[in-house]
């Protein structure tokens, strides 16, 4: 035959006559009584030593808490059940009875079943919620697994898709996979076409157009981005030479270049190297570099910035006012034109605080003699902003998309209005 371990029970009690009766009743029923005390403070010590299953709290006790007080401090801390037995059963004591998640609230004088039955029924409350609290938190615990699952997994399959594009584009030049698209460039005061922005773009065999914010990270990591740009600067090049033996005017074409391209030695030789292949003159090429390009200050860096330089081509800063130290760049570098970042023409003529920040950055472009492009244009208040404010040139959805060589082509053809 089993032995069923009998139920703890503490007695909360300040009437010595009382406590002991009743102990002697829960004992004829089979129940174990650990401590008869007869103050809060030490129902609390009780509690925490001796961990009853239950506890029967008089509301009139000794001490500085009464019962109610007590049990809610009980149960907030060690989730143990407690049965009031009062003669008190007016509206606010049963408020605040009930306020402490009170499992039963007996009046005295009371029968033993009718104290019997509330304490089963307590006891049997409190281990459904138990089970219900048990079931909360390994539904959380498994939440919270699975979602260290899925950040995994997550992780993973970015990683394997990123191997993936790294794999391929190792071959995408091979497979003519890589193009430069290019956006045209218009001077604001007369509307005419003077140039063009080379912008590089993968079209990936299964992927379709693919991202330059996926790529181009990766071909820097991995160093592709060095082959990559020099074909890139001799593929603008050498269209852009072709565009002017067809149109018969002098279009000038802006390249960016990389960080890594910027570290090389062999950039200025590659460069002139491509100058002389494409017989184009050196002032209608502009190299862009970025502000965050320009943070390596190195002796080997302004040298090679210098040299280029000393090629006879232009040099850009590319995305102004983006960065941390613009004005300091401006004065350490020899650039011809300044980039007025996209994102402050974005909704302009309803930010003052744009406003005022881009004729900011338009009267320190003149304060230095540099010109002006202004990145982002796409409809005519922001070109009305930029002509009164007198920057020299715009570059944006308004005046074209980046678009595929033979498309440009169809472009030049078809906007002689633009053109010089």
């Amino acid at each position: 035959m089993t032995n069923i371990k009998p139920i703890d029970i503490l007695i909360v009690e300040d009437e010595l006559l009382i406590a002991r009766q009743l102990a002697s009743k829960l004992k004829k029923l089979g129940y174990n009584i650990i401590d008869i005390v007869s103050s809060g403070e030490d129902a609390i010590q009780v509690a925490k030593e001796k961990c009853p299953r239950i506890i029967l709290m008089d509301i009139v006790i000794q001490g500085d808490m009464n019962g109610i007080e007590t049990a809610g401090k009980i149960y907030n801390k060690y989730r143990i059940p407690v049965i009031y037995l009062t003669a008190y059963a007016d509206d606010d004591t049963l408020k605040q009875a009930e306020e402490t998640g009170c499992y039963g609230y007996i009046l005295k004088p009371f029968q033993e079943r009718e104290l019997h039955a509330t304490i089963k029924m307590a006891l049997r409350k409190h281990e459904k919620e138990t089970e219900l609290m048990r079931s909360i938190e390994t539904a959380r615990q498994m939440r919270e697994k699975l979602k260290a699952i899925i950040n995994t997994s997550t992780d993973l399959i970015a990683n394997t898709d990123q191997l993936e594009l790294e794999k391929d584009l190792y071959s995408a030049l091979e497979r003519e996979e890589l193009k430069v698209y290019y956006q045209p460039l218009v001077n604001i005061s007369n509307r005419q076409f003077i140039g063009v922005e080379a912008l590089l773009r993968w079209q990936h065999h299964k992927r379709g157009l693919v991202s330059p914010n996926t790529f181009i990270p990766i071909a820097e990591e991995t160093g592709l981005i060095e082959s990559i740009g020099e074909w890139v600067l001799r593929q603008s090049c050498m269209q852009i030479k072709d565009w002017q033996n067809t149109f018969s005017f002098p279009l000038k074409i802006s390249v960016n270049l990389s960080s890594r391209q910027l570290k090389r030695k062999a950039l200025v030789q590659e460069v002139s190297q491509v100058l002389i292949e494409s017989k184009l003159d050196p002032k209608l090429l502009t190299l862009e570099l970025t502000e965050s390009l320009l943070m390596d200050q190195t002796i080997s860096i302004i040298e090679i910035i210098n040299q280029l330089k000393s090629l006879g081509l232009n040099l850009a800063i590319d995305d102004f006012g983006t960065g941390y130290s613009s004005l300091s760049y401006l004065h350490q570098f020899p650039f011809d034109i300044l980039k007025i970042d996209k994102c402050f023409m974005r909704n302009i003529t309803h930010n003052a605080d744009k406003v005022a920040l881009t004729k900011a950055i338009i009267q320190i472009g003149h304060s230095l003699n540099l010109s002006i492009i202004a990145e982002g244009v796409e409809n005519e208040k922001q070109i009305e902003f930029l002509e009164q404010n007198q920057c020299h040139i715009a570059q944006g959805y308004l005046f074209g998309p980046p678009i595929p060589v033979n498309h440009f082509q169809e472009f030049c053809q078809n906007s002689s209005t633009f053109l010089a």
